[in-house]
Protein backbone atom coordinates (compact mmCIF):
# COMPACT_ATOMS: atom_id res chain seq x y z
CA UNK A 1 0.00 0.00 0.00
CA UNK A 2 2.98 2.35 -0.11
CA UNK A 3 1.84 3.81 -3.47
CA UNK A 4 -1.51 4.60 -1.88
CA UNK A 5 0.18 6.53 0.93
CA UNK A 6 2.24 8.49 -1.59
CA UNK A 7 -0.87 9.34 -3.62
CA UNK A 8 -2.76 10.69 -0.60
CA UNK A 9 0.24 12.68 0.56
CA UNK A 10 0.59 14.24 -2.89
CA UNK A 11 -3.06 15.26 -2.88
CA UNK A 12 -2.63 16.95 0.49
CA UNK A 13 0.41 18.90 -0.71
CA UNK A 14 -1.40 20.01 -3.89
CA UNK A 15 -4.34 21.30 -1.85
CA UNK A 16 -2.01 23.28 0.39
CA UNK A 17 -0.20 24.80 -2.61
CA UNK A 18 -3.46 25.82 -4.32
CA UNK A 19 -4.66 27.40 -1.09
CA UNK A 20 -1.46 29.42 -0.77
CA UNK A 21 -1.74 30.68 -4.36
CA UNK A 22 -5.05 32.43 -3.84
CA UNK A 23 -5.86 35.52 -1.80
CA UNK A 24 -7.57 34.70 1.53
CA UNK A 25 -10.97 36.34 1.76
CA UNK A 26 -12.37 34.79 4.93
CA UNK A 27 -11.22 33.13 8.12
CA UNK A 28 -13.60 30.19 7.68
CA UNK A 29 -11.75 26.90 8.16
CA UNK A 30 -12.68 23.60 6.58
CA UNK A 31 -11.43 20.29 7.95
CA UNK A 32 -10.51 17.74 5.33
CA UNK A 33 -10.10 14.20 6.62
CA UNK A 34 -7.79 11.85 4.82
CA UNK A 35 -7.52 8.22 5.72
CA UNK A 36 -4.23 6.41 5.22
CA UNK A 37 -4.34 2.65 5.43
CA UNK A 38 -1.26 0.68 6.42
CA UNK A 39 -1.23 -3.03 5.84
CA UNK A 40 1.05 -5.38 7.74
CA UNK A 41 2.31 -8.70 6.54
CA UNK A 42 -0.91 -10.17 7.91
CA UNK A 43 -3.51 -9.29 5.30
CA UNK A 44 -6.45 -9.14 7.73
CA UNK A 45 -4.76 -6.64 10.11
CA UNK A 46 -5.18 -2.92 9.24
CA UNK A 47 -4.12 0.19 11.10
CA UNK A 48 -6.09 3.38 10.18
CA UNK A 49 -4.48 6.78 10.71
CA UNK A 50 -6.56 9.98 10.37
CA UNK A 51 -4.83 13.22 9.38
CA UNK A 52 -6.41 16.72 9.48
CA UNK A 53 -5.50 19.39 6.95
CA UNK A 54 -6.75 22.94 7.70
CA UNK A 55 -7.74 24.83 4.52
CA UNK A 56 -8.51 28.58 4.57
CA UNK A 57 -11.37 29.75 2.34
CA UNK A 58 -9.98 31.74 -0.60
CA UNK A 59 -11.23 33.97 -3.39
CA UNK A 60 -11.46 30.82 -5.48
CA UNK A 61 -14.22 29.59 -3.14
CA UNK A 62 -16.28 32.81 -3.27
CA UNK A 63 -18.38 33.87 -6.25
CA UNK A 64 -18.22 37.59 -7.03
CA UNK A 65 -20.38 39.83 -9.18
CA UNK A 66 -18.65 40.46 -12.50
CA UNK A 67 -18.42 43.94 -14.01
CA UNK A 68 -20.55 42.71 -16.91
CA UNK A 69 -23.30 41.75 -14.43
CA UNK A 70 -23.41 45.32 -13.11
CA UNK A 71 -23.33 46.91 -16.56
CA UNK A 72 -26.20 44.70 -17.68
CA UNK A 73 -28.23 45.41 -14.52
CA UNK A 74 -27.92 49.18 -14.99
CA UNK A 75 -29.32 49.13 -18.53
CA UNK A 76 -28.74 52.18 -20.70
CA UNK A 77 -26.75 53.86 -17.91
CA UNK A 78 -24.00 51.23 -18.29
CA UNK A 79 -22.51 51.90 -14.85
CA UNK A 80 -18.97 50.76 -14.11
CA UNK A 81 -18.71 49.02 -10.69
CA UNK A 82 -16.53 50.66 -8.05
CA UNK A 83 -15.84 47.45 -6.12
CA UNK A 84 -15.85 43.72 -6.76
CA UNK A 85 -18.50 42.51 -4.33
CA UNK A 86 -19.31 38.91 -3.39
CA UNK A 87 -22.70 37.47 -4.24
CA UNK A 88 -22.98 36.39 -0.62
CA UNK A 89 -21.95 38.99 1.96
CA UNK A 90 -20.32 38.06 5.26
CA UNK A 91 -23.18 39.62 7.24
CA UNK A 92 -26.51 41.35 6.79
CA UNK A 93 -26.08 44.96 5.65
CA UNK A 94 -28.50 47.86 6.27
CA UNK A 95 -27.82 51.26 4.71
CA UNK A 96 -29.76 54.52 4.51
CA UNK A 97 -29.73 57.74 2.51
CA UNK A 98 -31.57 61.01 3.12
CA UNK A 99 -32.50 62.73 -0.13
CA UNK A 100 -32.69 66.52 0.05
CA UNK A 101 -35.56 66.55 -2.44
CA UNK A 102 -36.26 63.42 -4.45
CA UNK A 103 -38.64 65.34 -6.74
CA UNK A 104 -35.55 67.16 -8.04
CA UNK A 105 -34.32 65.35 -11.18
CA UNK A 106 -30.71 64.97 -10.08
CA UNK A 107 -31.39 64.10 -6.43
CA UNK A 108 -34.21 61.72 -7.33
CA UNK A 109 -32.09 59.92 -9.91
CA UNK A 110 -29.22 59.48 -7.43
CA UNK A 111 -31.68 58.05 -4.90
CA UNK A 112 -33.08 55.65 -7.53
CA UNK A 113 -29.57 54.41 -8.30
CA UNK A 114 -28.90 53.82 -4.60
CA UNK A 115 -32.14 51.89 -4.17
CA UNK A 116 -31.70 49.76 -7.30
CA UNK A 117 -28.14 48.83 -6.32
CA UNK A 118 -29.31 47.85 -2.83
CA UNK A 119 -31.85 45.47 -4.39
CA UNK A 120 -29.25 44.07 -6.78
CA UNK A 121 -26.72 43.35 -4.03
CA UNK A 122 -29.34 42.11 -1.57
CA UNK A 123 -28.94 44.69 1.20
CA UNK A 124 -31.63 46.51 3.17
CA UNK A 125 -32.11 50.17 2.25
CA UNK A 126 -33.83 52.88 4.30
CA UNK A 127 -35.03 55.57 1.87
CA UNK A 128 -35.94 59.00 3.27
CA UNK A 129 -36.86 62.19 1.45
CA UNK A 130 -36.52 65.59 3.14
CA UNK A 131 -38.61 67.07 0.28
CA UNK A 132 -36.85 70.41 0.63
CA UNK A 133 -37.02 70.36 4.44
CA UNK A 134 -34.52 69.62 7.17
CA UNK A 135 -32.08 66.90 6.09
CA UNK A 136 -30.45 66.97 9.53
CA UNK A 137 -33.66 66.01 11.38
CA UNK A 138 -34.34 63.03 9.11
CA UNK A 139 -30.74 61.88 9.35
CA UNK A 140 -31.00 61.90 13.15
CA UNK A 141 -34.15 59.77 12.87
CA UNK A 142 -32.54 57.37 10.42
CA UNK A 143 -29.66 56.73 12.80
CA UNK A 144 -32.12 55.24 15.32
CA UNK A 145 -33.08 52.52 12.82
CA UNK A 146 -29.97 50.35 13.06
CA UNK A 147 -28.41 51.45 9.78
CA UNK A 148 -24.72 50.65 9.45
CA UNK A 149 -24.02 53.38 6.87
CA UNK A 150 -25.75 56.66 6.11
CA UNK A 151 -25.42 59.30 3.40
CA UNK A 152 -26.70 62.69 2.23
CA UNK A 153 -26.21 64.48 -1.09
CA UNK A 154 -24.92 67.94 -1.92
CA UNK A 155 -25.08 69.51 1.55
CA UNK A 156 -22.95 72.24 3.10
CA UNK A 157 -20.85 71.97 6.24
CA UNK A 158 -23.74 73.17 8.42
CA UNK A 159 -25.45 69.84 7.65
CA UNK A 160 -22.74 67.29 7.00
CA UNK A 161 -20.65 68.08 10.08
CA UNK A 162 -23.54 67.64 12.59
CA UNK A 163 -24.73 64.49 10.81
CA UNK A 164 -21.19 63.15 10.71
CA UNK A 165 -20.55 63.92 14.38
CA UNK A 166 -23.67 62.04 15.46
CA UNK A 167 -22.87 59.12 13.18
CA UNK A 168 -19.37 58.93 14.63
CA UNK A 169 -20.78 58.82 18.17
CA UNK A 170 -23.08 55.96 17.18
CA UNK A 171 -20.35 54.07 15.25
CA UNK A 172 -22.29 54.45 12.00
CA UNK A 173 -20.35 54.86 8.75
CA UNK A 174 -21.05 58.31 7.27
CA UNK A 175 -20.53 58.77 3.51
CA UNK A 176 -21.78 62.14 2.26
CA UNK A 177 -21.98 62.50 -1.52
CA UNK A 178 -21.02 65.61 -3.50
CA UNK A 179 -20.47 67.55 -0.29
CA UNK A 180 -16.70 67.71 -0.05
CA UNK A 181 -14.39 66.50 2.68
CA UNK A 182 -15.44 66.26 6.32
CA UNK A 183 -13.42 65.09 9.32
CA UNK A 184 -16.38 62.94 10.37
CA UNK A 185 -16.20 60.62 7.37
CA UNK A 186 -13.39 58.21 6.51
CA UNK A 187 -14.20 58.53 2.82
CA UNK A 188 -15.02 61.42 0.47
CA UNK A 189 -17.53 60.27 -2.12
CA UNK A 190 -18.94 61.90 -5.25
CA UNK A 191 -17.89 63.30 -8.57
CA UNK A 192 -14.25 64.29 -8.86
CA UNK A 193 -15.02 67.97 -8.41
CA UNK A 194 -11.85 69.72 -9.51
CA UNK A 195 -11.33 67.30 -12.41
CA UNK A 196 -14.95 67.60 -13.55
CA UNK A 197 -14.69 71.38 -13.33
CA UNK A 198 -11.46 71.26 -15.30
CA UNK A 199 -13.15 69.26 -18.05
CA UNK A 200 -16.00 71.77 -18.09
CA UNK A 201 -13.55 74.65 -18.37
CA UNK A 202 -11.82 72.94 -21.28
CA UNK A 203 -15.16 72.37 -23.03
CA UNK A 204 -16.13 76.00 -22.57
CA UNK A 205 -12.79 77.13 -23.98
CA UNK A 206 -13.41 74.96 -27.06
CA UNK A 207 -16.72 76.69 -27.70
CA UNK A 208 -15.51 80.20 -26.90
CA UNK A 209 -12.48 79.88 -29.18
CA UNK A 210 -14.83 79.13 -32.07
CA UNK A 211 -16.87 82.22 -31.19
CA UNK A 212 -13.75 84.40 -30.89
CA UNK A 213 -12.84 83.39 -34.43
CA UNK A 214 -16.30 84.46 -35.58
CA UNK A 215 -18.81 87.02 -34.30
CA UNK A 216 -16.99 87.50 -30.99
CA UNK A 217 -13.73 88.50 -32.69
CA UNK A 218 -12.03 91.46 -31.01
CA UNK A 219 -14.44 91.64 -28.07
CA UNK A 220 -13.43 91.77 -24.40
CA UNK A 221 -13.89 88.36 -22.77
CA UNK A 222 -14.82 87.57 -19.17
CA UNK A 223 -15.28 84.30 -17.27
CA UNK A 224 -18.35 84.00 -15.02
CA UNK A 225 -18.12 81.51 -12.14
CA UNK A 226 -21.54 80.75 -10.61
CA UNK A 227 -20.86 78.96 -7.32
CA UNK A 228 -21.58 78.61 -3.61
CA UNK A 229 -18.57 79.32 -1.42
CA UNK A 230 -20.37 77.68 1.51
CA UNK A 231 -20.24 74.28 -0.26
CA UNK A 232 -16.71 72.81 -0.48
CA UNK A 233 -17.60 70.70 -3.51
CA UNK A 234 -18.69 73.83 -5.40
CA UNK A 235 -15.48 75.65 -4.54
CA UNK A 236 -13.40 72.81 -5.99
CA UNK A 237 -15.69 72.29 -8.97
CA UNK A 238 -15.99 75.84 -10.30
CA UNK A 239 -12.46 76.62 -9.17
CA UNK A 240 -11.17 73.86 -11.43
CA UNK A 241 -13.27 75.22 -14.29
CA UNK A 242 -12.01 78.77 -13.78
CA UNK A 243 -8.38 77.70 -13.76
CA UNK A 244 -8.71 75.59 -16.92
CA UNK A 245 -10.63 78.27 -18.82
CA UNK A 246 -8.34 81.12 -17.75
CA UNK A 247 -5.25 79.17 -18.81
CA UNK A 248 -6.76 78.21 -22.17
CA UNK A 249 -7.93 81.76 -22.93
CA UNK A 250 -5.05 83.65 -21.23
CA UNK A 251 -7.44 85.58 -18.96
CA UNK A 252 -6.08 87.67 -16.11
CA UNK A 253 -7.75 87.93 -12.69
CA UNK A 254 -9.55 91.17 -13.65
CA UNK A 255 -11.50 89.22 -16.26
CA UNK A 256 -12.71 86.52 -13.86
CA UNK A 257 -15.98 87.32 -12.09
CA UNK A 258 -17.48 85.17 -9.33
CA UNK A 259 -21.20 84.97 -8.54
CA UNK A 260 -21.56 83.54 -5.01
CA UNK A 261 -25.10 82.28 -4.48
CA UNK A 262 -24.46 82.08 -0.75
CA UNK A 263 -24.44 85.87 -0.46
CA UNK A 264 -26.90 86.98 -3.15
CA UNK A 265 -29.05 86.07 -6.14
CA UNK A 266 -26.99 84.94 -9.12
CA UNK A 267 -29.61 86.23 -11.58
CA UNK A 268 -29.32 89.71 -10.07
CA UNK A 269 -25.54 89.50 -10.25
CA UNK A 270 -25.52 88.78 -13.97
CA UNK A 271 -27.85 91.70 -14.63
CA UNK A 272 -25.40 94.03 -12.94
CA UNK A 273 -22.46 92.49 -14.82
CA UNK A 274 -24.12 92.81 -18.22
CA UNK A 275 -24.95 96.44 -17.47
CA UNK A 276 -21.36 97.17 -16.39
CA UNK A 277 -19.92 95.59 -19.57
CA UNK A 278 -22.29 96.37 -22.43
CA UNK A 279 -19.85 95.43 -25.19
CA UNK A 280 -18.19 92.40 -23.59
CA UNK A 281 -18.75 88.65 -24.08
CA UNK A 282 -18.78 85.95 -21.41
CA UNK A 283 -18.11 82.27 -20.84
CA UNK A 284 -19.99 80.86 -17.83
CA UNK A 285 -19.83 77.68 -15.73
CA UNK A 286 -21.99 76.97 -12.64
CA UNK A 287 -21.58 74.50 -9.78
CA UNK A 288 -24.66 72.66 -11.08
CA UNK A 289 -26.86 72.99 -14.14
CA UNK A 290 -29.69 75.20 -12.92
CA UNK A 291 -27.32 77.63 -11.24
CA UNK A 292 -26.06 78.44 -14.74
CA UNK A 293 -29.24 78.07 -16.78
CA UNK A 294 -31.11 80.65 -14.69
CA UNK A 295 -28.65 83.55 -15.25
CA UNK A 296 -28.17 82.43 -18.87
CA UNK A 297 -31.93 82.84 -19.36
CA UNK A 298 -31.72 86.27 -17.71
CA UNK A 299 -29.10 87.26 -20.29
CA UNK A 300 -31.38 86.09 -23.11
CA UNK A 301 -34.32 88.03 -21.68
CA UNK A 302 -32.11 91.12 -21.58
CA UNK A 303 -31.26 90.69 -25.26
CA UNK A 304 -27.71 89.55 -24.46
CA UNK A 305 -28.10 85.80 -25.09
CA UNK A 306 -25.67 86.02 -27.97
CA UNK A 307 -23.01 87.35 -25.58
CA UNK A 308 -23.02 84.53 -22.99
CA UNK A 309 -21.82 80.98 -23.74
CA UNK A 310 -22.73 78.33 -21.18
CA UNK A 311 -21.32 74.94 -20.17
CA UNK A 312 -22.99 73.24 -17.21
CA UNK A 313 -21.98 70.51 -14.77
CA UNK A 314 -24.44 67.70 -14.06
CA UNK A 315 -26.30 66.94 -17.27
CA UNK A 316 -29.37 65.07 -16.03
CA UNK A 317 -32.48 64.72 -18.20
CA UNK A 318 -33.99 68.24 -18.06
CA UNK A 319 -30.74 69.62 -19.45
CA UNK A 320 -30.55 66.90 -22.08
CA UNK A 321 -34.08 68.00 -23.06
CA UNK A 322 -32.79 71.55 -23.34
CA UNK A 323 -29.52 70.80 -25.13
CA UNK A 324 -31.19 68.67 -27.80
CA UNK A 325 -33.13 71.74 -28.94
CA UNK A 326 -29.71 73.27 -29.81
CA UNK A 327 -30.30 76.64 -28.10
CA UNK A 328 -27.91 79.46 -28.95
CA UNK A 329 -24.70 79.39 -26.89
CA UNK A 330 -25.54 76.39 -24.67
CA UNK A 331 -22.41 74.54 -25.70
CA UNK A 332 -22.87 71.38 -23.60
CA UNK A 333 -22.36 69.77 -20.21
CA UNK A 334 -20.18 67.39 -18.25
CA UNK A 335 -22.51 64.53 -17.42
CA UNK A 336 -22.30 63.42 -13.79
CA UNK A 337 -24.50 60.36 -14.50
CA UNK A 338 -26.51 60.65 -11.26
CA UNK A 339 -27.95 57.14 -11.50
CA UNK A 340 -24.45 55.64 -11.62
CA UNK A 341 -23.34 57.96 -8.84
CA UNK A 342 -26.14 56.60 -6.68
CA UNK A 343 -25.41 53.00 -7.67
CA UNK A 344 -21.74 53.53 -6.84
CA UNK A 345 -22.63 54.99 -3.42
CA UNK A 346 -24.27 51.70 -2.47
CA UNK A 347 -21.25 49.74 -3.72
CA UNK A 348 -18.93 52.01 -1.75
CA UNK A 349 -20.94 51.63 1.46
CA UNK A 350 -21.01 47.83 1.16
CA UNK A 351 -17.31 47.66 0.30
CA UNK A 352 -16.25 49.80 3.26
CA UNK A 353 -18.43 47.78 5.63
CA UNK A 354 -17.03 44.50 4.25
CA UNK A 355 -13.40 45.66 4.13
CA UNK A 356 -13.21 45.40 0.34
CA UNK A 357 -11.15 47.72 -1.85
CA UNK A 358 -13.14 50.47 -3.58
CA UNK A 359 -12.18 52.96 -6.30
CA UNK A 360 -13.48 56.54 -6.65
CA UNK A 361 -16.55 57.41 -8.68
CA UNK A 362 -15.59 59.12 -11.95
CA UNK A 363 -18.03 60.71 -14.47
CA UNK A 364 -17.08 59.47 -17.92
CA UNK A 365 -19.17 61.48 -20.39
CA UNK A 366 -19.11 65.02 -21.77
CA UNK A 367 -21.89 65.98 -24.18
CA UNK A 368 -22.09 68.89 -26.63
CA UNK A 369 -24.67 69.97 -29.19
CA UNK A 370 -22.72 67.90 -31.72
CA UNK A 371 -23.16 64.67 -29.72
CA UNK A 372 -26.44 65.16 -27.86
CA UNK A 373 -28.63 63.41 -30.45
CA UNK A 374 -26.83 60.08 -30.11
CA UNK A 375 -26.45 60.37 -26.35
CA UNK A 376 -30.11 61.28 -25.87
CA UNK A 377 -31.25 58.30 -27.92
CA UNK A 378 -28.96 56.01 -25.93
CA UNK A 379 -30.34 57.13 -22.56
CA UNK A 380 -33.91 58.21 -23.22
CA UNK A 381 -34.98 57.05 -26.64
CA UNK A 382 -36.58 59.25 -29.29
CA UNK A 383 -36.96 62.83 -28.02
Amino acid sequence: MKPVRILFAALIVMAMILSACTTPTAEVKTVVETQIVKETSVVTEKIVETQEVVVTATAENIENWAAADVTAATGSEKCVPLATLPKKLNKAVKIGFVGANNAHPFHGTVQKGIEDAAKFYGVEFVNMDAAGGAVLDLAETMMTQDVQAIGVLGQGMDTIDPVGATAQEKAILFIPADSGKTDYSPYTYGVADSLSGKRGGEMLAEGVKKKMEGDWAGKELFFLEATYNSIPACVARTGGAKKAFAEAMALDADHQIQFDGAVGTVSDMIKATLTAHPDAVFGMIPCWDQLGVDPWNVAKEAGRGGDVMLVTLGGDKPYADLLITKPENYYGYVEFQPYCEGWGWTETAIALLEGIQVVPYVPRTATTQDTIDARFAELYGTP
